[in-house]
Order: structure tokens, then C-alpha cells, then sequence
């Protein structure tokens, strides 16, 4: 979902189109850095390559760091200069290597361009340490990743903190630059959003909402929506929104929704201390083991279709990498005690950022910028063990064996089937409904109702029966297709999108008077379903009532001003009516949305 979200929040903005009439929703910088590509020529698979490119540069950034934290004498660092130098070379290669950094460059996602980004300001902020100047250049990278995830402020905070102990005097100097160029970077943000909302919003306004999913009676520190909401992305924004509404009686601004949500998550700590203290303890381990928890794809499941297949595994006594990767860099912590001091704002993020998730939700993808910094504790641990001797190595060994055992144990269920990942029933079931979406999509049909049916086998859940009806649609079987759309509205008969696949059924088979019943009561559940304006706007197209037709797709529009298929058919109602120069507009605008959009390029070819 949110891969999708990115990209669509980025072809609006190419297409100069307004996204969301509010302060952002999430923090900007990713998808004005996708669109960037975009409008560069540059498409998914593009994109992918261009991120591909950063995470090469955070391996040459891994290099550099690591020999910077390891500049001190042979007696401090245990280590002769050669074996340093070895030790950052190999610091950068295994970064090179490292699974989870591979496969997060290939997802529309945050983590290579954060990852990038607080490497390059931790290297900067090493360098302005070391010759006491230009602190508002680590001030400039750090605010630019704060706009990426916002979670990055806690280590702003923390190490401003650490430099007024450390400095003391001359301090105000270094802090200023610092912070102030940390503030220059989110001082447009924050202005633009004051501009479109009225009202204060820093970043962006989802912190009060992701601090309720991970703080209420319903929580497992890991499932990212709200409880009673849809697991769509626009189905669940418009769930919380409209929640809130209700809840206090009036329309909310962003601001105030996220103020609510934050009051729930605040009411739950109240009402329910232990449990929110164990969620504590739950979100901590979890973040910690070596377990990868999933949020968009599950990993476990879908590395099987990549190269990258046997490098991330778990078995009863490892979770690799990062099983492995943590117990290591504790080693390495431990032997490199006589420069922590050098080491201090490494350890200031890793704490500080871990911690600033788990006060929400975590995920594996949360945890990848602290990787590349543990991986350098975890070579330099290694390389240290290796030339240990006598207590230290028994106490290194102890550790390294005592870390191994508690982070892969699988404690609160991490890993373990019918708790927590890919064995948990209603996962699986997701899992093949969303390779089956893939399939579904590339028109491989047979494949697709293939993955439906093994996840239909763990849960009948509404989102695979009405998976199943729309491929026996494309397959023509619309007997079969009804039934299945039947099945989910009697299964969950006050959820839309049953209704509104079993309204497709009936379009398809030119009942368009049953079709158009169908989508009244999506709307009626759910007034914010642009699909279903839609598609009573292509009713009444098809049955020549064209005032009306016009009437539900400007609706349907004014809920997603970015929805492609909408301006298609208002471009097609523009030419019946004669305004073929709007038409075309529309069309246009339509391929800049989505430049994959077939239908408006046809158009455009067919009425030249």
C-alpha cells in the first residue's frame, strides 16, 4: 500500500495536481524525490535503478564513516592502521551485501534515500567534530531526512543535547548552525502546511494517528492500521478521518484528527498501564530480534521470487541477517568500550531513533538506517575477537553467545506460526491474495485464481472472494463471479466493497439497473468511494442520462482529484457533448497521472 501511496502522491505532483487538500498526511520528501525521477523520464523500474545508485553511495558513505570512527591510536582502538583500513573496506562490502539493503532499493519505499541521507550527515557531522566547522552542513542533511521520517528529530534533539554537554563553551555557536539549518529545511514544509490547513503542523500529521495503532487495547506493536478501519490506503485514511468526525461532532482538519487519535492512544495508556508497559517491552524486543517483521510485503514469502532468496532465512536458532548482525555489534560495543567516547553519536541514533519507534509501531524496514552503523560495530567486533585473548575473549564469547540465543529465541511470538509473521493464518491468506493481485494484474488469470484458491484455503476473507469474482469476470465465467461476489456481501453485508464487485458483475452482464443499485449502497456505506461514483456515472452514461453521468464523476473526482479513470470518462462525456478540446485535456492530463494509462493514449490517437 504504501509503495502505491508514493507512487501516486508522486505522478500528482509531476502532474502539478493537488493530492490531498490539507497539511501532508506523511512526510514529503520521498515522493517529491520519485517525482523528481519521474519527470526525468525515469519509470518504475527507473526508479528502482536510481535507488539502486544510493544505496551504492551508502556503501562508499559506510566506508568513510567506519574509518572515521575508528581515527585514534593503535592502544585506543586495539587495531594497527592497516587492519583499520581493512576494517572500513570491509564494513562498505558487507553493506554491499547485506540482503535487506538490497531489497528495500527495490521497493517504492522510504529507507534508500533515508538510509543515504543520515550516513551522508553522520559522515559530515563526524567531519565538522573533527575541524570544529561548517556544522550546518550535517544541519542541512539531517533536516532533509528529518522531512523523509520525522523520527529523525529525536537524534536531532539528543545530539543537540550531547553537544551542550560536550562543549560547554563556544557551544551556542555549533548548536546554532546546526539546529538553525535543520529548521531552515523543514521551515518550507512547515509553512506550506500552515498555508493550506491554518493551522501548525511541522512535518506532517500522522504521528497522533500511528501512535494510536501501536497504543490501544487491540495492538501487536507491528500491524500498522487502526483498529476498525480498512486495510486499503484511501479506505483506511478516510476510515480515521471519518471516525474522528464522528466522534467529536464536526469536519476535522488533518491536525485535528491526528490531536484525537493521540488522545485515544493517551486515553489507553491511562486506562490500561500494564498493557501498554508489556506493548512497550513487545514493540522493544521485536525491533531488536532478528526476526524481520513485515509490513507492506511479507519478506519471507516473497524473496522466494528473488535472488536474494537464500540470504534471508530464519530456523529455530538464527534469523538471518540481522540475527547475527546485532549480536556481533554488541561484541563490538563491548571491546570497543575504550573509544565510546568517539563513538557517542552513533550510539546517541542508534538509541534514539530505535526508541523513537517504539513508542508506535515497528517494522524491519523502520530499522534499516541503524543498520549500516551496526554493521561497522559488527566488523570491528569481529576483528577484535579474532586478536582477543584470555578474559576479554571468554567475556566477548559469553556475550556473543548469550545475544545470539535471546535476540533469535522468537520471545512474543516473533517469527513463530499462528502468532506473529508468515505462519499466521490470515497473513498467509494476504500473502497469496497479494501475489494473486500481482498475477492478476499481468492478465495471468489461471495463475492468479490459482493463489486465490490456496488463500481461500486459510480465510475466507472479503478481500479474496472479491479478488476471485473480479478474475472469473476477466475470464468471462460471470456465473462463477457472481457467486463469489454474493458470498463476500452475505459474509460481511456492511462493507462496500462486495457491493461494488458484485455491481461490476452485473455491469458486465448489462443488468444495469441491479449494477446501479449495487453502487448506491457502496456509496451509501462509504460516501468517499470515488471508484463507485465512478461507476454510477458510467451507468448513467450507458443509459444516456449524461447530466447525471457528469454529476457522479465530478464527485467521484472531487474525493481523488489524481483518479485517472474518472478524468477518462469525463473526457469521453466532453467529446459526446461536443467539447473536444476539454476532452483532450483531460486525456492528457490523465497519461501525465499515469503514463501507463492505455485508454487515454488510444483516445488521443483514435479522435487526432
Amino acid at each position: 500500500m504504501d509503495a502505491e501511496y508514493h507512487h501516486r502522491w508522486a505522478l500528482a505532483i509531476v502532474s502539478n495536481t493537488e493530492f490531498i487538500r490539507d497539511a501532508f498526511f506523511r512526510a514529503p520528501l520521498y515522493p517529491y524525490f520519485l517525482a523528481g525521477l519521474y519527470k526525468l523520464g525515469l519509470g518504475l523500474f527507473g526508479a528502482r535503478v536510481a535507488q539502486a545508485v544510493l544505496g551504492s553511495a551508502s556503501c562508499g558513505f559506510v566506508f568513510l564513516l567506519a574509518r572515521r570512527l575508528l581515527k585514534s591510536r593503535q592502544q585506543a582502538t586495539g587495531l594497527a592502521d592497516r587492519t583499520r583500513e581493512r576494517v572500513a573496506v570491509a564494513s562498505g562490502l558487507v553493506m554491499a551485501a547485506y540482503p535487506l539493503a538490497v531489497y528495500f532499493d527495490g521497493e517504492l519505499l522510504i529507507p534508500s534515500l533515508l538510509v543515504f541521507l543520515v550516513l551522508l550527515g553522520m559522515v559530515l557531522l563526524y567531519r565538522s567534530l573533527e575541524n570544529g566547522r561548517q556544522w550546518w552542513l550535517p544541519g542541512l542533511v539531517f533536516g532533509l531526512a528529518a522531512i523523509a521520517r520525522p523520527n529523525v528529530l529525536a537524534f536531532v534533539a539528543v545530539f543537540a543535547v550531547w553537544l551542550l554537554v560536550k562543549y560547554r563553551s563556544k557551544v551556542w555557536s555549533r548548536l546554532g548552525w546546526f539546529l538553525g539549518a535543520v529548521c531552515i529545511v523543514i521551515a518550507p514544509v512547515t509553512v506550506r502546511n500552515y498555508v493550506v490547513s491554518g493551522t501548525f503542523v511541522p512535518i506532517a500529521w500522522q504521528a497522533g494517528t500511528n501512535f494510536y495503532i501501536g497504543n490501544n487495547p487491540e495492538s501487536d506493536g507491528v500491524t500498522a492500521i487502526v483498529p476498525g478501519t480498512r486495510g486499503s490506503w484511501w479506505g483506511g485514511y478516510f476510515d480515521v478521518k471519518t471516525q474522528a468526525e464522528k466522534a467529536l461532532g464536526r469536519e476535522l482538519k488533518g491536525a485535528e484528527i491526528d490531536r484525537y487519535w493521540l488522545g485515544q492512544g493517551l486515553d489507553f495508556w491511562r486506562k490500561q498501564p500494564l498493557r501498554a508497559l508489556w506493548l512497550v517491552v513487545r514493540k522493544t524486543y521485536l525491533l531488536l530480534s532478528g526476526y524481520e517483521v513485515s509490513n507492506n510485503r511479507n519478506i519471507y514469502y516473497y524473496k522466494r521470487f528473488t535472488f536474494l532468496n537464500l540470504l534471508i532465512f530464519q530456523t529455530v536458532f538464527l534469523k538471518f541477517p540481522f540475527g547475527l548482525l546485532l549480536p556481533l555489534a554488541l561484541v563490538g560495543i563491548y571491546l570497543g568500550r575504550s573509544i565510546a567516547r568517539r563513538w557517542m553519536p552513533v550510539f546517541l541514533f542508534l538509541v534514539s531513533f530505535g526508541l523513537s519507534f517504539v513508542a508506535f509501531f515497528v517494522t524491519a524496514r523502520y530499522r534499516m538506517p541503524m543498520v549500516p552503523f551496526l554493521i561497522v560495530l559488527a566488523v570491528y567486533g569481529v576483528t577484535r575477537l579474532a586478536k582477543a585473548r584470555g578474559r576479554e575473549l571468554g567475556i566477548g564469547l559469553a556475550l556473543l553467545a548469550g545475544a545470539l540465543v535471546f535476540f533469535n529465541a522468537g520471545l512474543f511470538g516473533a517469527g513463530r506460526a499462528g502468532v506473529l509473521g508468515p505462519g499466521r493464518v490470515e497473513d498467509q491468506a494476504q500473502t497469496h491474495l497479494s501475489a494473486a493481485m500481482g498475477m492478476f494484474q499481468q492478465g495471468r488469470l489461471a495463475d492468479a485464481l490459482g493463489e486465490v484458491r490456496t488463500a481461500l484455503e486459510y480465510d475466507s476473507a472479503e478481500n479474496v472472494l472479491v479478488l476471485e469474482s473480479a478474475i472469473y469476470v476477466e475470464m468471462g465465467k460471470l456465473e462463477q463471479a457472481r457467486v463469489a461476489a454474493q458470498a463476500a456481501v452475505d459474509r460481511f453485508p456492511s462493507s462496500p466493497e462486495p457491493y461494488g464487485q458484485l455491481g461490476n458483475v452485473f455491469a458486465r452482464a448489462g443488468q444495469l439497473d441491479s449494477a446501479r443499485v449495487c453502487f448506491e449502497k457502496v456509496c451509501e456505506l462509504d460516501p468517499n468511494s470515488a471508484s463507485s461514483w465512478n461507476n454510477l456515472g458510467n451507468i448513467a452514461m450507458m443509459q444516456s442520462d449524461f447530466t447525471s453521468a457528469r454529476t457522479y464523476f465530478e464527485k467521484a473526482l472531487a474525493i481523488e482529484p489524481t483518479f485517472v479513470v474518472t478524468l477518462f470518462n469525463l473526457g469521453l462525456l466532453d467529446w459526446q457533448e461536443g467539447n473536444r478540446d476539454l476532452a483532450r485535456s483531460r486525456w492528457k492530463r490523465a497519461l501525465e497521472l499515469d503514463p501507463s494509462y492505455t485508454k487515454a493514449k488510444q483516445a488521443l490517437e483514435h479522435f487526432r
